[in-house]
């Protein structure tokens, strides 16, 4: 206000939230007019004939833009200014790293390099008002995962050819090249071709390499320099002893000839694998170019007359797969090396419309088989890794489609099989029904809750004490739903059945002992590593050492849950179940992926058990979930993963006790889980110390960063347990 701008109000004071009326020239309601005085101050005056000079703005006026809005909205300027500023503050690279300027042909694109202290950030502009596309040489950078520092969001990895990118008008983007991240799970990785390729001959098509020669240059050369490329090989660190052929099939078929190949690998700690790796020919020269899409997938040349081609995974054919369909549809039956492939099928399989020109999809984001979705009918699986015996997957998808009538799992459609002349056959391939689908259980919760924190915790926000069931009502329902379902597939797998394979067995002593005594080995191992890894992580340290003092505590709690007998019966179970393990089809949830945990044996796969043990695994998950929120949060800006603590324990709480509530409901009556509420208690707090100390192991190796979360997850079971010790 300038000095002679007199002040015009209606009232005594004017104060936050008060009326500003305008006066009319016929005195309907009079001003008041306050003018400066000789001191500097304001004095009132008479009143006159002053109004006020302008009417609000009603799209940036105070009502609309104001603090208060602003910082409730996580999509306003202001928070938005707050997250850039948190990004520039988390990396120093922003302020003290070396620039080095990108050269894009697109001339409209700024692009540069902020590199400190072994961190580098992309930066990429759009200086256009106009959309678009700049071709990025980021070559050096192979292999890193690029991750906008916004939105925490990861980006395919950077591969050989230049980046591609698309930036709408004076769009901007700041990329973290992380090299230690993992790539986005929708991703479809592409392998490392083979630097040179040996050449075989074919005179006899594909039955050429499946016996003599040139077979045994396959085995001996061409193998131990191909499988550690792809991602499905178990065995990369161990390394390659030998190869030798297991089995091999030729597969004639109207879309070509294959070759079914069965690779037994020595590795140099002299474990023993076997993989399948079914091939195919092309004699297409040009598809030996770097700029085929077959050529990642290529293992040799092959040559018949002067016609040289690629020999390649036949996975990367598209007829392929429906060479495998057929040959269910057909209950097809092919001579092997060594028995027969043979091929099976549902009615359903043979009676789906299939058209002539249905279209195939490769699912790229799994890592130990491959899939491809079948005209959106069905979707088939093909193992990678053999393992002979009753593949688990196989027995308990044809078990629930065929016996039990459970419809919250993909339907068994059909299965690709070896059948050895003598020993037990080995599962080649499933085929299954395909869901309409919003992605699985963990990316859909994960992402929920990310949303519902990101609000919370926003500075401005006024966070009001609702009720639980309020604030995460359509959460907690699905939750219930989960627990429902989980219900009903363990009813399913509790059935009068004559099958010995999934005939109930009384749960005994000699079970429970059996648990015991692999936790307490676990837990044995996991200690060990805790005590020295401590000092290794300054992040977790605190938390590492105080649950090393708890050793002992832990150890007799084993021994304590498995003192009394619970009066139930055990039944087959899923095995590996999580919230990656369902997928979220509309209002409802569908349970997948039978296979069990990949790195126990067959055998402890198709054991039966105690349903606790995937309730404990679902209950798991859920703290996980809550978890991982919270460090997405703490990614951007630490005080906000602190604010939104207390909320992702509340949610994880209310998710787990709405599971729960929903599965016993569904569960009584059933004999696999006790009567005795006490008694079942004591099986999820037996199975959640498992999977806790499993947690451990695995997260130590693979992914240190999260493991700070099993080792709160395995405090959390031990204060539980020793709460309801103390009340009696």
């Amino acid at each position: 206000i300038g000095v002679r701008t007199p002040i015009i109000y209606y009232g005594d004071e004017i104060g936050m939230g008060d009326n500003i009326f305008l006066g009319d020239r016929d005195g309907v309601r009079t001003p008041m007019q306050w003018s400066p005085d000789r001191n500097g101050g304001f004095s009132r005056a008479d009143p006159a004939s002053l109004y006020l000079p302008a009417i609000m703005d009603p799209i940036y006026g105070f009502g609309s833009v104001n603090v208060e809005a602003q910082q409730r909205s996580p999509s306003s300027l202001l928070n938005w200014m707050r997250r850039m500023i948190a990004a520039r503050r988390m990396h120093q690279a922003f302020g003290r790293g070396a620039l080095n300027f990108l050269y894009p042909g697109n001339r409209k694109i700024l692009a540069y390099l902020r590199e400190f202290d072994g961190e580098t950030i992309l930066c990429v502009v759009n200086l256009s008002r106009a959309a678009q596309a700049v071709e990025l040489d980021l070559s050096r950078f192979r292999g890193r995962v690029p991750i906008e520092l916004l939105g925490r969001s990861h980006f395919p990895p950077i591969g050989d050819l230049t980046y591609l990118l698309t930036l709408d008008g004076y769009g901007f983007y700041w990329f973290l090249l992380a090299d230690e991240e993992a790539v986005p799970h929708w991703h479809q990785s592409i392998p490392e071709a083979l630097p040179e390729f040996v050449t075989l001959v074919m005179r006899n098509g594909m039955q050429s390499i499946a016996e003599g020669r040139e077979a045994a240059t396959l085995f001996r050369d061409v193998y131990p320099n191909y499988l550690p490329k792809q991602r499905w090989f178990a065995a990369k660190e161990a390394g390659i002893a030998s190869v030798e052929r297991a089995n091999a099939a030729v597969f004639d078929t109207k879309h070509g000839e294959y070759l079914l190949v069965e690779a037994d690998v020595t590795t140099k700690t002299g474990d023993r694998q076997r993989y399948f790796v079914p091939l195919t020919s092309s004699p297409d020269e040009q598809a030996l170019s770097p700029s085929s899409p077959i050529f990642p997938y290529t293992v040799a040349k092959g040559r018949r007359g002067r016609v040289t081609g690629p020999i390649y995974d036949a996975l990367a054919d598209d007829r392929f797969a429906l060479s495998l369909v057929e040959g269910m549809r057909e209950g097809r039956e092919i001579q092997a090396s060594s028995g027969v492939i043979r091929f099976s099928a549902t009615d359903a399989l043979r009676e789906m419309d299939l058209p002539a020109d249905v279209v195939t999809r490769r699912i790229g984001a799994e890592q130990s088989n491959s899939s491809v979705i079948v005209g959106e009918k069905g979707v088939l699986k093909v193992y990678r890794r053999l393992s002979p015996g009753t593949h688990p997957e196989l027995e308990v998808s044809r078990f629930l489609t065929e016996v039990a009538g459970f419809e919250n799992t993909p339907a068994y459609l059909g299965s690709i099989e070896h059948v050895p002349a003598d020993g037990e056959a080995t599962a080649l391939g499933i085929m299954q029904g395909f869901l309409y689908n919003q992605g699985d259980g963990w990316t859909y919760t994960v992402d929920y809750l990310v949303r519902f924190l990101e609000e919370r915790s926003l500075p401005g926000e006024i966070v009001q004490d609702l009720p639980i069931e309020e604030l995460h009502g359509v959460y907690l329902a699905q939750a219930a739903t989960l627990g429902l379902r989980t219900g009903q597939l363990h009813r399913a797998l509790a059935i009068d059945t004559d099958d010995p394979a999934f005939a109930r067995e009384p749960l005994t002593r000699d079970d429970l002992h059996h648990v015991r005594d692999a936790v307490r080995e676990e837990a044995a191992s996991v200690f060990d590593a805790l005590s020295q890894a401590a000092s290794d992580k300054p992040d977790d340290q605190a938390q590492i050492e105080a649950i090393c003092a708890r050793r002992e505590e832990c150890l007799a709690l084993i021994d304590r849950l498995v003192q009394d007998l619970p009066d139930c019966t055990k039944t087959r179970v899923h095995g590996d179940y999580h919230l990656g393990q369902v997928l979220v089809v509309k209002d409802d949830f569908h349970i997948l992926d039978f296979e069990g945990e990949p790195a126990r044996s067959l055998a402890e796969r198709r054991a039966k058990g105690s349903p606790a043990k995937d309730v404990a695994g679902m209950l798991r998950s859920f703290d996980y979930a809550a978890w991982s929120a919270t460090m997405r949060l703490g990614e951007l800006e630490k005080e906000s993963a602190v604010r939104a603590m207390p909320d992702a324990m509340a949610w994880r709480d209310a998710a787990c006790a709405a599971f729960l509530e929903a599965y016993r409901a569904e569960m009584q009556g059933v004999s696999s889980w006790p009567a005795n509420e006490a008694e079942a208690q004591r099986l999820v707090h037996l199975f959640l110390l498992e999977k806790a100390l499993y947690e451990i192991r695995y997260e130590a190796s693979n992914r240190p960063a999260w493991l700070g979360i099993p080792v709160r997850g395995l405090a959390s079971v031990l204060d539980d347990a020793a709460a309801r010790s103390g009340n009696g």
